[in-house]
């Protein structure tokens, strides 16, 4: 038969094993919202845009070679 000590220490084993299941939970919960919210864009925040050409501004010139090689293209 087991004495008082003896359960006493038992109690207090299953009482530190609740609680270090209960501080696991907490603390899955607690990251999981963290690792949610890390990837959040905040608009302000956020990369500008880049600036939008115009077709007629990106300096591309069909030279001669450039030419001839577009000729070999269509035989």
């Amino acid at each position: 038969m087991k004495t008082d000590d003896a359960k006493d220490s038992h109690n207090q084993a299953r009482q530190g094993r609740r609680k270090f299941l209960r501080v696991l939970g907490a603390s899955t919960v607690g990251v999981a919202a963290a690792g949610s919210l890390a990837g959040a864009v905040i608009p302000e925040q956020a990369a500008p845009e880049a600036p939008v050409k115009d077709k007629g501004t990106d300096n591309y010139r069909e030279s001669d070679h450039v030419k001839a090689f577009y000729a070999t293209l269509r035989d």
